[in-house]
């Protein structure tokens, strides 16, 4: 029968009981109260004889520990969280914080995660291990994805189960277990001034502005799709947009190569809302989106969409219409910008820093903008 003493130089009171090979067994209850302490050690003793009888799976245990709680009268419960509950309430911790496109980024490999795991998501975290974040990995690299978007895939719930670690609700990371797979040497590529201006020469329509707009403003494919006139001061020489992936608002000097075409679109009659309304609503990805759509432009132009540099370790170089936004920064850089303009230009600050421009501010980004080459020259 179990029992308990107080151990000289203790505070808390000791259990004695007799372990699964008959040997008595002293642990500490961590109770200061006798009667608390006896509850705790009767089950002690009560897992013990489960696990003598082989008993004593998971779900027992947890059972066991629930009714050491309850019986001690600490106060406490023992949290029994389950994956799809645990990634459900961090997926909303995130959406509060963070930008929408990122959250739908974040949406979606934990929509995928649960649903590679099936009834498993319904377990509690604690049962999750790392051959179920493989079968997740490996299921994402038969679907063709890119090694990178499968790293960036298991690096996010990778991220959910630590904070469930910093939490106390696992003690172990499983997905820190997983291998990822290997990577080739790629970097975004960049457009020299010449190449850019092949390419607006070579585009018809509104593929001339958006080209323009996302050289001469470093936006993303989707933010420089949804610019509005109401966003452009042509008077002033400005144009403000929200960053989608962000969320943070900047405020960009015009080139005057941009701001020329744009005054020569705005002398039109038709009046509309978005700078490039055919492509306000389009989607940028996809066989048939609009970065397969430049990638198109740029065959026509003969200029290649990525090279292959060394000979023992091969470093890619991919150019797609996202690296009109390096180019952006490159070709500032190399005309002796400072990087915290540059950093300004792109958006690499907090919203706060961009509300807090000032006309001086203003003037001289301007000045910095100025800086790239015209395409006319």
């Amino acid at each position: 029968m179990a029992s308990v003493h107080r151990r000289p130089r203790s505070p808390y009171f000791h259990a004695a009981f007799r372990g699964p090979d008959g040997r008595l067994i002293l642990r500490s209850t961590k109770q200061t109260d006798r009667n608390s302490a006896l509850a705790v050690a009767i089950e002690f003793e009560r897992a013990a004889k489960l696990a003598m009888r082989g008993e004593l799976v998971e779900n027992q245990a947890r059972e066991v520990l629930k009714g050491i709680m309850a019986r001690a009268d600490t106060g406490e419960t023992l949290r029994s969280v389950s994956v799809a509950d645990h990634f459900t309430a961090w997926m909303t911790s995130k959406e509060a914080r963070k930008a929408v496109k990122t959250a739908e980024r974040y949406q979606t490999v934990v929509d995928r995660f649960l649903a590679s795991l099936g009834p498993r998501a319904k377990k509690p975290l604690t049962a999750l291990t790392a051959r179920d974040v493989d079968r997740f990995l490996d299921g994402r690299v038969k679907e063709g994805l890119a090694p990178r978007t499968v790293i960036l895939d298991v690096k996010i719930v990778r991220t959910a189960l630590n904070a469930a670690r910093r939490a106390g609700l696992i003690t172990t990371n499983p997905a820190e277990a997983v291998e990822l797979p290997d990577v080739e040497g790629v970097e975004r590529g960049t457009f020299t001034p010449a190449e850019v201006k092949i390419i607006t020469d070579t585009a018809t329509g509104e593929w001339r502005a958006l080209i323009l707009a996302a050289y001469y403003t470093g936006a993303r494919l989707s933010d420089c799709c949804r610019m509005a006139w109401a966003d452009v001061d042509l008077v002033g020489g400005s144009l403000t947009y929200t960053q989608g992936k962000t969320g943070h608002k900047l405020t960009i000097p015009l080139h005057p190569d941009l701001l020329a075409h744009l005054e020569c679109l705005a002398g039109t009659d038709t009046a509309e809302t978005f700078i490039m309304p055919g492509m306000a609503n389009l989607k940028t990805g996809g066989r048939h989106g609009l970065s397969e759509g430049f990638k198109r432009i740029m065959r026509k132009a003969g200029l290649d969409l990525q090279t292959v540099q060394g000979s023992g370790k091969r470093m890619i170089s991919r150019r797609t219409f996202h690296a009109l936004r390096h180019s952006f920064t490159s070709a500032l850089a190399n005309a002796g910008v400072a990087p915290e303009l540059r950093m300004k230009l792109t958006g690499h600050k907090s919203e706060a820093v961009h509300a807090g421009y000032t006309h001086h501010e203003l003037e001289t980004l301007r000045a910095a903008v100025g800086k790239l080459p015209g395409l006319s020259k």
